[in-house]
Order: C-alpha cells, then structure tokens, then sequence
C-alpha cells in the first residue's frame, strides 16, 4: 500500500505555499577557538573550536602533521561531473555491501595501508536510521587525536572536496556519489555544498574523549548517493552519470472502474512512457524513491488517446512495465490513481533490468501510476491492448507475468499474455544481514532535528504590531545560521478585524498561511521555513495583528521533521525538588513509538505552588539542562507552556528545575 504523505503541519493542517524544498544559503563564519577542560594534549594538535564554514577540504586543518599519501583516481576525469547529489536517507534493510562502498574502502586501503579499518554492513536491528543498513556507507576508523590519522584523513579529505584533476569543485566527491560526510564535530553535505561545514549534534561542546565516537574524532563517516552505491559513477566508469531525476507530480484523478469485465481489446503495442528517450515526461528523467515522508516521487503517464487506445469507455489497461539500469536493489509498484492499494510488480537488482505484464484500472484522466522503492530507475511502459469501460459480466482474470532480473541490458523479449494464471513466480531471497565480527563503536547517524525546549523568538510590542498589508523580516531567538525549519508555537492577538499572516522566507514559495480571527487570540503549532534565523511575516491587507512566535526546536536538513498531535494525555506530575531531577519513560508509552522512530515530545508543562522564580528544564536522560526559558516557574502563581523535550536513548526524558515547585506535564505531540 502506498500511503499518502504530508508534512509541514500540526493539529489544523495548513496549507503550504509552492515547493516544500530547503534553500542553500552560503555560511560565512569566523573561526572561534573554544575553551574546555577536556581538552587534552595530543600528538596531532588537535584542539576543540566552533568554526563553521565553506572550504574546499576538510574542517580546521592541523598544521606540523607529517606526510601523507594523496588518492590514485582509477580512471581519467572529464570537464563534466556526474549529477550533483540529492539526500537519499536509508528507506530499506539490505546491508550486504555495496560496490561503491567496497570500491572507496579499497581505495583508502590501497592509499594509506591495507590495515586500515573500514567498516561498511550494519545490522537493521541496531539503532536509528542508517545507510550502513543498505550497505553504502563507511566508517574510515582514523583519529583526529593522532598525527598520523589527522594526516590521513585530511589529506584523503582535501583530494575529495577540493577542485578535482579537471578544476571541478568538489569534482572527487561529486564523482563518488558522497551524500555526506561525518568528521571531526562537524557534517558536509554533498546535497547542500553551499552550507559547508556545520556543527554535528552539539559537538562543540563535547570535547571529552568519550564524544569521540558520536562526534566522529575516531572515524570518518561517509554516506554515498545511490549512484556512488551502485559504482556506475565517474571515478569509476570516467563516465559521468547526468541523467536527472523526474520532477515530482501529483494527481487528484479518481478510478471508476476497478475491475476489468470482458474480453481484452487487443491493440499494436503502444509505448507511453520511456524515460531515457522523454517520452510520457518533460524531458530525460530517472523516477527516483521518495526520500522522505511525504517526497512523493511518481510517474504517471497517460495511457488512453494514444496509438489505438480510444479516449474514452476505457476502464483498464494491459500494460508490460520495464525497469532499465536501476541503481538498487528495488521493487516497482503499479496502481490506478485513486486507489489506496498498489500491486508490486516486480523486485528489480542493483545495475539491472526487469520487466512484467500486468492490467491495471485507468483514472478518470486517463492515466496510470507507478513507483520505485529504493534509488532511481528508467522505465517504459508498453500499452498491450484495453477493456471497454462499459463491458459487463464476470471480472476478467488478469495474470501478472516476470521476467527476473537480468543485467542491464538483458531484457528477454515477451510472448503474448497466458490465458490461465501461471504458477507464481519463486521470491527473490531476502538480502542476507552481513555484520562485521568486529565492529567498531556505533555512532549515532547525523541528527538533523534539534529540540530547544522553548525560547521566545519575536514578539511585537503593543504600540509595532505587524501591519496591514506589511511584510516584517525578523530574527527568531534560539536558531543557529544552519537552521532550515523551525517548530514554533505562534499566538495572534487583538486583530481589529480577521485576516491572515504568511510565515516563513522571504520567497512567497516557502510560507505557511496562517488564518487570525477579530480581537481574540489564537494559538497554534507549526512548522515554517526559516533561512538561518530569520523568518518573514507578512499580513493580510485587512488588519494589523500582534503576534508572539515561541521557538520549541529546528530542523537542519533539506526534509523538514514530521511532528506528530496526540489527545492529550497525562503523562507526569508531582514535586520537584532542585536537588533531585526525575526520570520518566517516553517511548512505546502513551501512544509513543519505540526509539527508532521517537526523538522528541511536545508537552503542555503548567508549573505552580513555588516560593520564588525559577525555571523547570525537560531534557533527555543522560544530558543537561537546556540554557534555555524552557517552562517558567512563576512565585505564588500558575504558568503553562508548551516546551519540545528530546528524548534519551534509553527512551526516557529528564526533569529539573532551579527552584522547588509542582508540575504537572501533559503529552500533546511528538517529534519522529
């Protein structure tokens, strides 16, 4: 079944405006060197700091590091680079490794000594999401804390992302099919080259020893495009793979006739769709997965009113569906539009083809369905012959015949549709879980997603509300320059009349509508986009509007994060004494799901019966208070807020407060 996706939203879904895509804004930043009292003597110099920013190379460079060796390319590079990368997040369990994984491991290996320790499989059973479950990331286990590891790594990282043999910027990993990379507290993106470098997970300020491996000081960790998975990439091949991905699309078409009823309407075999020539698409395209919740990548390409296939009275058509060159091991799924179930159709392997016949009911626009699990593939798709719309009877019987998978290239030609269903084609094994006998810490993925707790990030005074008609760039408190979307809690009060507000970039293509009634106050959850800190706010030309925007977390990827409303529920309260924080148990309670898929909870925390001011901070077990207003704590009176809490890895959360007080904590939403 092919759910239907949508994000960007909570409680009252809103409407958001154009594209849901993440700009890239270049990041100029200083470099700031930080002080700790973890920072220990090493032999590579290494010292921890904040910077952030663009460079051709890896992040602060050591300096007296001794000789290292610089990669062989395989193959001799061209003027072009392959497509830049787009984040293709883990989406399936098949952690056998892949061939460019196993080739970039090679690689190093042949460059800095064969005992080098790369590892690549992860088993799906152990933590979050993760592209070592598809088997196409590495761990390169080099030390920032040692000379010789630093001289490695950093030598390995400047032939990667500076100009390659050709001049092109980023020209080695552009042809590698790097999605990103992890080292040294901070995170490269091959998606969002203009961002460089930026802080991974809070590492700045973790410099003890013990961070090493969440912060990625003991190993660098590369992620690789499906593309760079699959090795058909430049620096392997010296032929670079351009072909993009098809835009996404959607239908609002309907299926009126699910069955097939009477004889099929044979007809010269039609080709409707055939991507690497651009028929049935704008122009060459590759159908691509979705690469989030809610990314939606389908192709649907028209089917009647073509060669001998009538416009109308067609109900269904038989169709042969071929996939061509698919960059992963994946299943093709076909359905009419409108309908909530698909039929898989075939699992096509990495570098390969496949094909099946099959019928499926045509939408009322006349048009078919189709989807790809994992990477991106061609397809054709060949209309065989239709059904009336208005037969009646029996529902025909519709076999669905596979080819297999061949090498690309190797499609068999087919003979025409049997009359009874054949014997059911024997599954594909599944891919067998490859774990390596000794693998090294686990760290966890790039998290992407930060909860704040709560900080209030703008608020108009009463004497500059946002005007009629006025559109207001602001700086929200508590976001980072790297910041892409925020989760904010916005309230709208004494408007003279009803209007609305679009929040978000200064482009009208990335706002969210936000209706506002007359006089009264309103509340709302939501997710906007942000560039950086900075937030536009533009009102309605019917009436001026105070507004206060709480900043609860925010997002640094190009998907936004998925938060999810719940009835309310309690879900702790009591006294807390300062000297004494509380542990509660989030996961698989209240509604909540496990580990893999929780990373924080929205709750209503009302605060009362306390002598003095104070603040209560909801954390994750394990860590520390927020240097945030998190939820006030108000002398002799009550006070609720909302606050955004992360969740531990033991799948608890923490309470603390500065001042003795009683809570009470009611779950309203979470963070997957």
């Amino acid at each position: 079944m092919l759910p239907r996706h949508g994000h960007f939203a909570l409680f009252k879904r809103r409407r958001l405006h154009g594209r849901q895509g993440l700009f890239a804004a270049v990041i100029a930043t200083t470099l700031l060197v930080a002080t700790s009292p973890y920072a220990q003597a090493s032999d590579s110099g290494w010292a921890p700091s904040n910077w952030t920013g663009v460079v051709g190379g890896p992040p602060v460079p050591g300096t007296g590091l001794p000789p290292a060796a610089t990669p062989v390319n395989p193959t001799t590079v061209g003027p072009v680079a392959d497509l830049a990368p787009t984040y293709e997040g883990q989406a399936t369990c098949d952690p056998a490794p892949k061939p460019g994984a196993i080739r970039a491991s090679d690689l190093i290996k042949a460059t800095y000594g064969a005992t080098q320790e790369v590892w690549i499989s992860r088993g799906c059973d152990v933590g979050d999401q993760s592209e070592h479950k598809e088997g196409r990331a590495l761990d390169w286990m080099t030390n920032v804390r040692k000379a010789q590891d630093r001289a490695n790594a950093e030598t390995f990282l400047q032939w990667l992302l500076g100009p390659d043999a050709a001049g092109v910027s980023y020209g080695n990993a552009m042809r590698m099919g790097v999605m990103y990379i992890g080292w040294n507290d901070r995170i490269w993106r091959g998606y969002d080259v203009a961002r460089g470098w930026t802080e991974l997970k809070g590492c700045f300020a973790k410099t003890d020893p013990g961070s090493d491996t969440t912060c990625h000081r003991n190993h660098i960790h590369i992620s690789f495009t499906w593309d760079g998975a699959a090795a058909i990439t430049s620096l392997w091949t010296g032929n670079p793979v351009t072909a993009p991905y098809c835009p996404r699309v959607s239908s609002g078409a309907t299926t009126k006739f699910p069955e097939a009823r009477g004889e099929l309407v044979a007809t010269p075999n039609v080709r409707v769709l055939d991507t690497r020539a651009g028929v049935g698409v704008l122009g060459r395209c590759r159908l691509q997965q979705d690469r989030w919740t809610g990314d939606s990548h389908r192709l649907f390409p028209r089917v009647t009113g073509v060669g001998g296939i009538p416009v109308d009275n067609v109900g269904s058509v038989r169709v042969r569906v071929t996939a061509q060159g698919s960059n992963a091991n994946a299943k093709v799924r076909l359905w009419s539009p409108g309908q909530s179930n698909s039929q898989s159709l075939f699992e096509v392997a990495m570098n390969s083809d496949a094909s099946a016949e099959t019928t499926v009911p045509v939408s009322t626009d006349g048009t078919i369905a189709l989807s790809t699990s994992t990477g991106a593939t061609d397809l054709v798709v060949e209309v065989l012959g239709y059904y009336r719309a208005d037969a009646t009877g029996a529902a025909a019987a519709l076999p669905t015949t596979t080819s297999g998978s061949t090498p690309s290239g190797g499609i068999p030609a087919f003979t025409p549709a049997p009359t009874t269903t054949p014997a059911k084609a024997p599954e594909q094994a599944p891919a067998q879980t490859v774990i390596p006998a000794s693998p090294p810490p686990l760290e966890p993925e790039p998290s992407e997603f930060h909860p704040v707790g709560s900080v209030l990030g703008f608020e108009t005074t009463s004497d500059a509300p946002i005007q009629a008609g006025e559109s207001r760039t602001v700086s929200l408190a508590g976001l980072p320059a790297e910041a892409r979307s925020a989760v904010v809690f916005v309230t709208t009060k004494q408007a003279p009349k009803r209007g609305f507000l679009l929040i978000g970039r200064s482009s009208s293509a990335d706002t969210l509508k936000v209706q506002f009634p007359k006089t009264v106050m309103k509340k709302a959850v939501m997710i906007v986009p942000v560039s950086g800190s900075n937030v536009t706010m533009s009102a309605s030309p019917s009436s001026a509007v105070q507004i206060r925007v709480e900043v609860l977390g925010y997002g640094t990827s190009d998907s936004p994060p998925t938060v999810k409303p719940l009835a309310p529920k309690l879900m702790m309260q009591g006294a807390i004494d300062p000297a004494k924080p509380q542990l509660f148990k989030a996961a698989r309670k209240f509604g909540l799901p496990g580990m893999k898929r929780l990373k924080a909870v929205l709750l209503r925390v009302q605060t009362r019966k306390a002598a003095a001011d104070g603040t209560l901070a909801v954390f994750a077990s394990g860590g520390t208070a927020p240097g945030t207003r998190s939820a006030p704590v108000m002398a002799n009176s009550k006070y609720a807020a909302l606050v955004l809490a992360p969740v531990g890895a033991d799948g608890k959360i923490q309470v603390s407060s500065t001042v003795a007080a009683n809570f009470t904590a009611t779950l309203v939403g979470f963070v997957k």
